[in-house]
C-alpha cells in the first residue's frame, strides 16, 4: 500500500509540471491567447442559431424540448474539451511517434510508456471554449431544472466522471492500434469524428445505431446517457451498464496496449 500511495504521489508530481509547462506554452503568446479566447463565441453562437432553426420547424426533437438539447450540448462540450485538453492531443502525437520511430525514446524513460502516451502535455488552447461551455451548462441547467429529481444527481455527478474515462479507454485503444499498424491516424480521427454522434438524443438515430453506439462504440456514455439520467429519461439499470463497460474497455485496453508493445519494431530494429 505505501508502494503505491508513493508511486501515486510520484505521478502527480510529475503530471504538476507538465500542467505548468502547458500553461506558460500558451499564455507566452499572448495575441494567440486573445484569438483563443475570441474564437468560442463564434462557436457558440453558430451552436444556437442552428439549434433555434431546428425548432423553428419543431416543438420536440425525439422527445426533447430546444433547452434539453441544449443542455445536452454543454455536457458534451464539456467532456470533449476535457478529452481535447487532457489526452486527445497526447495520443494524437504517440501515433505520429510511433510512425517516425520517436516513440522508442519515451520507452527509454524512467516512467509508465502509457502515462507519457496518453498524459504527456495539456492543451490549454481550448480554454475560451471551455468557458463558453459551462455558461451553456449553467444557463441551461436553470431552463430544465424544474424536469430534475436532485436525488440524480450523485449519480449525474458518477456518470459524468464514468463518461471521461469511457471516452479515455475508447481513445487510447483505438490509438494503441498504431503499435500494429503504422499508418492509423485516420483511423484514430474517425473513431474521434464520431463522437458527435452523442450531441443530439439517441432517441433520433435508428435502433440498430443505438445498439452500436451503447455496446460495441460506446460513445453515446460520454455525454448522452449522464444527461438522460439526470433528466430521468433512463433508469438506474444504465448507470450500473456504464461502470460494466468502463472495466471492460480498461481490461481491453490494457491487453490491446501490452500486446501491442510486445508487437512493436522500433525504428533501429
Amino acid at each position: 500500500m505505501r508502494q503505491l500511495v508513493s508511486k501515486l504521489k510520484y505521478y502527480f508530481k510529475i503530471y504538476y509540471f507538465l500542467s505548468r509547462f502547458s500553461i506558460l506554452s500558451v499564455l507566452i503568446y499572448r495575441i494567440n491567447a486573445l484569438v483563443i479566447g475570441l474564437a468560442p463565441i463564434v462557436w457558440l453562437a453558430t451552436m444556437l442559431i442552428f439549434l433555434a432553426t431546428i425548432f423553428s420547424r419543431v416543438k420536440q426533437l425525439g422527445g426533447w424540448s430546444f433547452w434539453e438539447i441544449v443542455f445536452l450540448t454543454g455536457i458534451h462540450e464539456i467532456i470533449f474539451l476535457l478529452v481535447w485538453t487532457i489526452f486527445a492531443p497526447n495520443l494524437r502525437r504517440f501515433i505520429k511517434e510511433v510512425r517516425t520511430g520517436e516513440f522508442d525514446q519515451v520507452l527509454l524513460k524512467p516512467i509508465s510508456p502509457r502515462f507519457m502516451a496518453s498524459f504527456r502535455f495539456l492543451d490549454f488552447s481550448s480554454f475560451g471554449s471551455f468557458l463558453n461551455a459551462i455558461f451553456v451548462f449553467f444557463y441551461s441547467f436553470n431552463q430544465v431544472k424544474h424536469l430534475i429529481d436532485f436525488t440524480r444527481l450523485a449519480g449525474f455527478l458518477l456518470f459524468l466522471f464514468i463518461g471521461f474515462w469511457t471516452a479515455y479507454f475508447v481513445y487510447f485503444i483505438f490509438s494503441s492500434l498504431a503499435l500494429f499498424f503504422i499508418n492509423s491516424q485516420t483511423l484514430f480521427e474517425w473513431t474521434f469524428d464520431l463522437t458527435d454522434f452523442d450531441r443530439y438524443p439517441a432517441e433520433i438515430y435508428h435502433s440498430w445505431v443505438r445498439v452500436l453506439l451503447t455496446f460495441f462504440l460506446p460513445i453515446l456514455f460520454f455525454a448522452y446517457f449522464p444527461t438522460a439520467f439526470l433528466l430521468g429519461k433512463v433508469g438506474w439499470s444504465y448507470l450500473s451498464l456504464s461502470v460494466a463497460i468502463l472495466f471492460v474497455l480498461y481490461f481491453l485496453s490494457h491487453y490491446i496496449w501490452h500486446a501491442g508493445l510486445r508487437h512493436y519494431q522500433s525504428a533501429s530494429s
